[in-house]
This record gives structure tokens, C-alpha cells and sequence, in this order.
């Protein structure tokens, strides 16, 4: 089931122009979540790795690192750093976030999961996967983090499809004439390690708001590239949708929603 989302969701997104790795390896689509990162989300970043409990100068494996949302900090307090991270401007965001911060240098990988080997990635007392889990072939890809670990797992997926792609619901129709196929969610996650016979932990965090961005202008700009506009007929679809949604907050503009990530872990 896993699988066949996935293939889905991948091919919709080819059909409409966008290769798997496009859309992270844009830098104005990368500046602008490390931007947000350094203003808006240090907070959930900080109770995300409260929820893990990592002990000091444990080895992590940070699998789809981004711009070192968890990597930077995990550095900072003492922590030998490991990161698999395919983009070239998340890579350079995440070296920008930790000169920024003074942070020890971190071990870099610059391949997706499936292609990285399990000689050059070695093992590790904590795997990491925080929202980087848009991977086929699932079953394959979790042994190979269950084999990387020496202590734990920690793998954070959604519960609910993301604000953004509850928005998809409604506007991929309009934008592209078929629905939206979304991601699966964390309840086949869960389903997946179960059949395994790997018996995880799970929590769930809960948010009220959406992404905030700084301005109607970045959050349509936003809009258009996730969704693969290519037309003025598009983009007027989109600028009249965040109009009649969009509300001011105290971090700038954000769509009200709901949204429920799980966290699930297991020990060795």
C-alpha cells in the first residue's frame, strides 16, 4: 500500500513537471525554509528532540537532513553527526545554518537513502528520519535504517496529509483536472513496521496552525511552485483561494488547519 502511494504521488508530480528532487533543489525554495527554520520553528525543533531523548555524544545517523533542522543542534550539544542528504542548496543551507550557530562540522552524504551504501553510512547509535520519508521500496529502506542502528530509531511521518496537500484537495483539480493523489500517511507507516515484526512506539503532536510565511506574496509564490503552475489562468486560481483562506498572524500570514505528526520510535 505504502508503495503504490508513493509511485502515485511521484508520477502525478512528473505528469505536471516535477522530478523527484526538484522542488528541494530550488534555492529560493530552500532560502526560504531555512529562513523560516532560524525565525519561526526553533521551539518545535527543541521539543522534537526533547521527544527522543538522545543521550550526550550519542553517534546519529541523520537520514534526509535538510538544512540540519535536528543535525545543527544535535552537533551543538556534543553529538557526532552523520547526514544522507541528496540536495545540493539544502547542503549549503545546512553549512550557512551552522557556521551561523558555531556548530561542530557534521559528516556529509550527499546521496538519496536508496542509493547511499550501508558500507559508507556505517553504523550508528541513533537513526533519524524526520519528515524525509517520501521513499519507495519501504520495506527495504527500513531494514537498511534498522541495520544502521545501534540503540534506536526515530522516525517522524504524518498522521494527516500536510496542510499544504489538504489544500491540493482542492485546488490539484482545478490546476490540473484529476485529484490529488496524497502521500500515506503514518498509520500505514506504523502498519509496515508491524508486519515486520519491528513492534514501535508512537506519539503524536499536534499543531493549529499552517506554514507562516512573511508575506500574501511568498505564500502565493509558494503555492505556485509546490503546485506546478505554469499559467496566468493557474495563478489567479490560487491568488483567489489563499484570499478567501489566508489570515494574518503574529509570524506574518499562515491557512488555519490542523496538523498531526507522528513520532515513532523503536529500541534495539
Amino acid at each position: 500500500m505504502w508503495d503504490e502511494q508513493i509511485a502515485r504521488a511521484f508520477e502525478q508530480k512528473r505528469k505536471a513537471g516535477e522530478d523527484n528532487g526538484s522542488f528541494w533543489d530550488n534555492p529560493v525554495n530552500v532560502d526560504r525554509y531555512v529562513r523560516r527554520l532560524q525565525k519561526d520553528d526553533r521551539g518545535r525543533v527543541q521539543q522534537q528532540l526533547a521527544s527522543m531523548d538522545i543521550p550526550p555524544e550519542s553517534s546519529v545517523l541523520d537520514i534526509g537532513a535538510g538544512p540540519g533542522t535536528l543535525s545543527v543542534p544535535l552537533a551543538l550539544s556534543g553529538s557526532p553527526v552523520t547526514v544522507v542528504e541528496p540536495s545540493g542548496p539544502m547542503i549549503r543551507g545546512m553549512e550557512a545554518y551552522r557556521s551561523l550557530t558555531n556548530a561542530p562540522s557534521v559528516r556529509i552524504i550527499q546521496k538519496t537513502w536508496e542509493e547511499a551504501s550501508l558500507r559508507e553510512i556505517g553504523r550508528h547509535d541513533v537513526v533519524i528520519a524526520s519528515l524525509s520519508l517520501m521513499m519507495g521500496n519501504i520495506r527495504a529502506c527500513i531494514e537498511k535504517m534498522d541495520d544502521c542502528a545501534v540503540s534506536a530509531v526515530h522516525l517522524f511521518w504524518f498522521l494527516l496529509p500536510p496542510s499544504l496537500s489538504r489544500g491540493n484537495s482542492e485546488l490539484w483539480p482545478l490546476l490540473h483536472g484529476e485529484p490529488y493523489n496524497f502521500e500515506p500517511t503514518a498509520d500505514v507507516l506504523w502498519n509496515v513496521l508491524y508486519q515486520m515484526g519491528i513492534y514501535a512506539n508512537l506519539t503524536v503532536e499536534s499543531r493549529n496552525t499552517g506554514q507562516a510565511y512573511a508575506s500574501v506574496q511568498e505564500m502565493r509564490q509558494d503555492y505556485y511552485t509546490r503546485l506546478l503552475v505554469k499559467t496566468d489562468e493557474q495563478k489567479g486560481i490560487i491568488d483567489r483561494y489563499l484570499e478567501e483562506r489566508a489570515v494574518k498572524t503574529d509570524k506574518g500570514f499562515a491557512l488555519p488547519g490542523v496538523s498531526k505528526t507522528a513520532h515513532i520510535w523503536w529500541e534495539k
